[in-house]
């Protein structure tokens, strides 16, 4: 039997990656007539678009009950939503949402894929919960990848339950119009300000491009626990005037289509929604060959610059080299917007992704 009633599950349709591969997986899927229902733990502000076809369905909020009794209460309404719903197939995004719901839904009989949405290695922090999210996707009816790299997290008797499907780039990136430019000033990043994204490291090799570029600006798009202490940083290389922190913005492709060039300076990833949006416009872009992802979108000096983890030199001379060579910009990114267009555009996931599902031993 085919697949044809999905139940997903987030924390909420807000403020991170996983979140919004979620609303452009689940839109897409009912918009082809699947029955397709979404599970949330929250209903926030500036919520990602989701499709009116999707059956949202959201759990309890804590009403001052202790932390054990309310997640009694919570696993006893995620059973009751799965019985409901009836599913096909139970599909969790986030290292949280994957463990409740694998012990909410045991003796079901209904296929659970266990998905990464980040590099396995090192996220999440704790090992405890690496090991238990591992064991967990190990009794999972499918484990769902990103890139081809993540694989070597688990076991080689795994390879038969994993299924790799890239992140899609929504369809409103891929159209936007990037005009030629014939300068590069506006250099920016976007994501979580935290120790992952290393925007550290970013300061540090802007402030070395900026002592012989001084018409430069650097925009840092997000917020998170390290603002402060970026912004310290800034006042403590002197670059305040040049350097500006914007918060969350609710429209990603107009602050991309004002940039020059993205640079994203993380310590690891996934596979990296912020780097392919930027691609999608058609920008320039600059990223650290961390694992995992990067090198799985970019051509070094084709579409794009990869440059190594925690150097501050190499990424200050890439920066150095889009500022002094234009044209090569232009081509990268026209080359970037290409790769993103055949590549990783909503209806080519989509396809895959129901492929994949139907094709795990279980789940048709």
């Amino acid at each position: 039997m085919a697949v044809d009633k999905y139940l997903f599950v987030t924390n909420s349709l807000s403020s991170g990656g996983a979140e919004r591969v979620v609303s452009i997986l689940a839109s897409g899927i009912a918009e082809r007539g699947y029955e397709v229902h979404l599970i949330l733990y929250e209903r926030v502000q500036h919520e990602y678009p989701i499709s009116d076809k999707v059956h949202i369905h959201l759990l309890p909020k804590n009403k001052g009950e202790s932390r054990i009794k309310y997640f009694a209460k919570k696993l006893a309404a995620m059973r009751r939503t799965i019985r409901e719903v009836d599913p096909h197939i139970i599909i969790p995004f986030l290292p949280d949402q994957v463990n409740h719901f694998f012990v909410a839904s045991r003796f079901m009989n209904i296929p659970f894929v266990s998905t990464v949405r980040n590099n396995p290695f090192q996220y999440p922090d704790s090992k405890r919960k690496r090991a238990v999210g591992k064991i967990v996707a190990l009794c999972s009816t499918g484990i769902m990848l990103q890139t081809e790299e993540q694989a070597g997290f688990f076991p080689k008797f795994a390879k038969r339950k994993t299924l790799v499907v890239p992140n899609p780039v929504s369809n409103e990136l891929i159209d936007s119009h990037y005009p030629k430019r014939d300068s590069i000033q506006e250099i920016a990043t976007f994501g979580r300000l935290n120790t992952q994204k290393n925007q550290e490291l970013l300061i540090e090799a802007f402030a070395v491009a900026y002592e012989t570029n001084p018409t430069l600006r650097l925009s840092l798009y997000g917020a998170g626990e390290e603002a402060d202490n970026l912004k310290d940083l800034v006042k403590k290389r002197g670059i305040q005037d040049a350097v500006t922190f914007r918060g969350r913005v609710s429209n990603v492709a107009e602050a991309l289509v004002s940039t020059d060039l993205f640079v994203l300076s993380s310590n690891y990833e996934g596979m990296p929604n912020a780097l392919m949006e930027a691609m999608a416009v058609g920008l320039p872009c600059i990223s650290t060959d961390c694992p995992t992802g990067p090198s799985d979108l970019i051509n070094n000096m084709s579409d794009g610059i990869l440059v190594r983890r925690n150097n501050v030199s190499e990424l200050a001379a890439a920066i150095n080299y889009c500022v002094t060579n234009p044209a090569f910009c232009n081509e990268a990114g026209k080359a970037a917007k290409k790769k993103m267009k055949e590549e990783y555009q909503v209806d080519i996931i989509i396809d895959k992704f129901i492929r994949e599902i139907n094709g795990i031993k279980g789940c048709s």
